[in-house]
């Protein structure tokens, strides 16, 4: 039986993929583990590279090649309904593994414990194109539940991702694809709801950051990407049965607090006064408040 099915996100990362494969290849592991590549419609090398090395090992890939562009969140659902292992790894294609027994330790710790269904770790953060911002993130509990998913939002990175193959549902609900980057957020919901993360602080994993990545591509648009991640957040808490309403009202209070002092800085800010006033209405006001502190204080903490 395969033990784990690394499932890779590719679309046009020629620059970044074997990179990524070799890291997933350098795995010491106890099982068997296979490599699921999910790509949408790349227009440059990246499936000349995945059937490059799936040609090298017969057996241990499978090749997902979606014949036109369907969005990051079907290109996911997509891959890993083909993915067979025990527990399913995800990686970016332009992210990679940098610890060999990342999969075995994730692997162990949820054997281990049947009450979690989703593992994560602590992971390297590097920017291709800015100097001076590479960092280190570590994350402060061990062990997080579903509020936490709703109240923090997204916060795992997807090449720490590990969890057990079958509880997301094969068939997500509609309104999932109203929302085509932001499986991952909707994803760590959908597993929560039947146990709990455990976080390892091990740093096994880099997330790249650069022109070409997805997260600089929604962070271009901050008025859209807060809309979006606000509809969503009201999304699950519909998804959950307004159980946990208070945990997303904190999320949602914290994003336009965000949203607020981004439409500040803008130059043409009074072209949003609606929103402004929309922020004001939902905001956070100690957050705010903090905020505004730092900044007279000169202050760079978060």
């Amino acid at each position: 039986m395969i033990g784990v099915s690394v499932c890779i996100f590719t679309y046009n990362y020629d620059k970044f993929l074997a990179k990524a494969l070799e890291s997933v290849l350098a795995q010491q592991t106890s099982f068997p583990v296979e490599i699921v590549i999910g790509d949408d419609y790349s227009t440059d090398k990246t499936r000349a590279i995945a059937m490059e090395y799936a040609g090298a090992s017969p057996g241990k890939f499978i090749l997902s090649f979606n014949e036109a562009n369907i969005g990051g969140t079907r290109n996911w659902v997509r891959a890993m309904s083909k993915c067979r292992g025990k527990y399913i790894a995800l990686l970016d294609g332009d992210d990679y593994f940098t610890d060999p027994l990342k999969l075995q330790k994730q692997y162990d710790i949820l054997e281990k414990n049947p009450r979690f269904v989703l593992s994560f770790h602590s992971v390297e953060e590097k920017y291709d194109d800015i100097t001076g911002l590479d960092k280190t993130v570590v994350y402060e509990k061990e062990e997080y539940a579903l509020q936490d998913f709703l109240e923090r939002g997204w916060f795992i990175r997807t090449g720490a991702t590990f969890f057990k193959n079958g509880i997301a549902p094969a068939e997500p609900p509609a309104w999932v694809y109203n929302f085509p980057y932001r499986y991952d957020t909707i994803l760590h919901v959908f597993l929560c709801q039947h146990g709990n993360a455990v976080c390892l602080k091990d740093v096994m994993s880099v997330w790249r950051k650069h022109s070409k990545g997805m997260s600089k591509t929604l962070a271009e648009d901050m008025i859209r990407n807060v809309r979006a991640e606000v509809a969503l957040a009201r999304e699950l808490d519909k998804h959950t049965g307004f159980r946990y309403s208070k945990y997303v009202k904190r999320y949602l209070s914290r994003s336009y607090s965000d949203l607020f002092f981004g439409i500040l800085r803008l130059k043409d800010r009074n072209r949003h006064i609606p929103l402004l006033m929309e922020c004001l209405r939902y905001m956070d006001y100690g957050r705010s408040f903090r905020t505004i502190q730092r900044k007279l204080s000169g202050s760079k903490k978060a």
